[in-house]
């Protein structure tokens, strides 16, 4: 029996947070802060934490309070000349913080984790507690409380003082916002700020030999505040709704709206239904195939639906490799080859784009030697960040180690610089647009503060934007602009997100409505699946449902096409074609979870557009099942067009 559920999308916060049965540790903190004396053999993560303060001045005015503090003392005793402001401003059913940080002190202020709540209880009964995080595409976690203790580091922190699930922005969660919804009500915390930063959200629990429940919720910040140094950091909210998580999603909506989301689409765009990710020379430097195979791949591709082809290591020195170089490989054909390749494809009515990389160089590069090691990013100790790739073929030395990498700082502007001359060099041989490889994830903190971020560390996802919205400015209206990794910033900018991150493919816990409902209209592929392993159209069924395009990479994008698979691919045409049968509602209309009940087993989500539906439905069970008067047979998906 399909019963009707009812759900009112709401922008404003409904409850106070005294509608919540809220109790709080006794003797909890409500902040904590982590100095650094940034001296070799001193602590480099001294812990200042509420519960030990004087107490501080507290004034309230209308809806405002003021709580200060003159100086601070650290959990070992020592004594530090830091004001602390905090604000706390009751806005529009929502409680607004502000932490105004003034550091006459010998340390410098790392971290500051704020607001900092420690529930012994959120509802009546934790054990009912579910944490939604938009962890990737999203993540439920049933009895947060008890899931955090597998958190447990076992050697490399603290665990004998909190156990912690640390989720980092952007990056890991690609929104900055997550809640607990409990008996009817939702949690939210977020934090509205408009400078991109970088931050962590983090779930903590007493440690394992404590008598006591409780569950920490918090962000970190990282201010980096030097001696001399003043900083204001807000708009950290807490908000309470009646209803689920989807109130928190268009509570962070609206203000995204107000703020900074503001696509524009590209029409073309919403006609890729996939692509052939297609690796020519592998990172060993293993030739698969050359720029003549292109169109014979993409043909072979095309039977399928699948219009597009996203091409990797079509440069010298092969995947991975000779970063930020990308010169036309004579061994592949030469350059005239590959425009030639592409003029092809495009004639067929096919799309190709080139790769690049916008966040490593390789550091056997004469680039990296001569020029680009001024423009890397480094860390708390003023090293470079490395990265060591270890790709092989069926030997044992590669996996060892093989690849050694920088990472370039976007808050420099010759290295924009750089990626705007390799966006050009992509145009210039023909590609359709340009893919620019992990602009979307593995942000930092940088410590070079002769960089044009100076001495704030944390600000290299606004520097990245900057870098995609000069890259864009070049493009065509039937170019295409992609990145990897779901972040919402980011994937607002581009046209397509060649997809990486939690809930790309299917797990338990995956939900991806989290981000798909905030935001329906991001063209993302599914990611991982690379054969016609175990589960394979479970995985496909899943992307499906929820209006992922098909990200299709056999044996990695080594394999001689998808014809190798011919059980796949006919499944993933099937997917196309209903995909293009109903193609503006995956791409115009708003996405939701399904407004019935469902039978066990069956997974859901429902597209409206114009004052119409249309419900993707797949039936995971072992039993077909009838849903509108339809059988939908085990493991298999179908679109039906529920009654409005």
């Amino acid at each position: 029996m399909l019963k009707k559920t009812s759900f009112e999308s709401r922008g404003n916060p409904t409850l106070s947070i005294e509608d919540f049965a809220l109790k709080l540790r006794e003797n909890g903190d409500f902040w904590r802060m982590h100095l650094d004396y940034c001296k070799s053999g001193m602590n480099n993560e001294l812990g200042v934490y509420s519960h030990r303060q004087k107490a501080p001045d507290v004034t309230t005015v209308g809806n405002e309070t003021t709580i200060s503090y003159s100086g601070l003392i650290a959990e070992d005793g020592s004594v530090h000349n830091i004001k602390l402001v905090l604000k706390i401003i009751q806005r529009n059913g929502a409680l607004y913080f502000s932490a105004d940080m003034e550091n006459n002190g010998d340390v410098r202020i790392n971290e500051l984790q704020y607001p900092f709540f420690e529930f012994e209880k959120i509802n009546e009964n934790s054990e009912c507690d579910e944490l939604i995080v938009p962890e990737g595409l999203g993540r439920s976690i049933k009895n947060p409380h008890d899931s955090v203790k597998s958190a447990h580091t076992e050697y490399m922190a603290a665990d004998y003082k909190n156990i912690w699930s640390i989720y980092s922005y952007p990056g890991q969660m690609s929104m900055p916002w997550f809640g607990i919804q409990s008996g009817g009500k939702y949690l939210y915390m977020g934090w509205h700020s408009e400078i991109w930063r970088r931050c962590s959200f983090a779930i903590g629990t007493e440690p394992r030999e404590s008598d006591d429940k409780y569950v920490i919720y918090t962000i970190s910040s990282y201010p980096a505040v030097n001696p001399g140094e003043k900083i204001l950091y807000d708009n950290f909210v807490l908000a309470g709704f009646d209803g689920d998580w989807r109130n928190g999603a268009d509570f962070y909506r609206t203000w995204a709206d107000n703020e900074w989301h503001h696509p524009v689409r590209k029409n073309g765009a919403k006609q890729i239904m996939g692509w052939q990710r297609v690796i020519l020379k592998h990172q060993y430097g293993e030739i698969f195939h050359t720029y003549n195979d292109l169109p014979r791949i993409y043909k072979e591709g095309a039977e399928y639906g699948i219009n597009m082809i996203l091409l990797f290591a079509w440069w010298k020195e092969g995947m991975d490799n000779g970063y930020p170089n990308y010169e036309p490989d004579p061994d592949l054909g030469g350059g005239d080859m590959l425009k030639k390749a592409i003029e092809e494809i495009n004639e067929m009515g096919g799309i190709v784009v080139l790769y690049a990389n916008g966040h490593l160089i390789d550091a056997s590069t004469d680039y990296y030697k001569n020029e680009g090691i001024k423009y890397t990013v480094k860390d708390i100790e003023r090293n470079e960040y490395r990265e060591f790739y270890k790709f092989s073929n069926n030997g044992t030395l590669l996996r060892y180690g093989h690849k050694t990498f920088a990472t370039g700082c976007h808050g420099t502007e010759k290295w924009r610089e750089k990626l705007l001359e390799i966006e050009k060099k992509h145009l210039s041989l023909g590609s359709n647009g340009t893919f620019f490889d992990q602009l979307g994830c593995c942000f930092n903190f940088c410590f070079d503060d002769t960089h044009e971020h100076g001495r704030r560390i944390d600000l290299d996802p606004e520097f990245r934007l900057k870098t995609i919205k000069e890259m864009k400015k070049i493009l065509g209206n039937d170019q295409y602009f992609g990145t990897e990794w779901t972040i919402d910033r980011i994937s607002e900018e581009v046209d397509f997100v060649h997809g990486c991150g939690f809930g790309q493919n299917f797990s338990e816990d995956a939900y991806p409505y989290v981000f798909k409902y905030t935001f329906p209209d991001v063209l993302i592929s599914n990611r991982f699946l690379h054969d016609e392993r175990e589960g394979w159209k479970r995985d496909l069924n899943y992307a499906f449902t929820f209006g992922l395009i098909f990200d299709v990479s056999i044996y990695r994008g080594r394999a001689e096409s998808v014809n190798i698979v011919p059980e796949y691919a006919a499944y993933v045409k099937k997917l196309i074609d209903f995909r293009k049968k109903y193609l503006e509602f995956f791409t115009e209309g708003a996405l939701n979870m399904p407004s019935v009940s469902i039978p066990e087993g069956v997974k859901a989500a429902e597209y409206r557009l114009n004052g119409k539906c249309i419900m993707t439905v797949w039936n995971d069970s072992d039993e077909a099942v009838e849903m509108f008067g339809k059988t939908i047979p085990s493991d298999s998906v179908d679109i039906l067009e529920p009654e409005n």
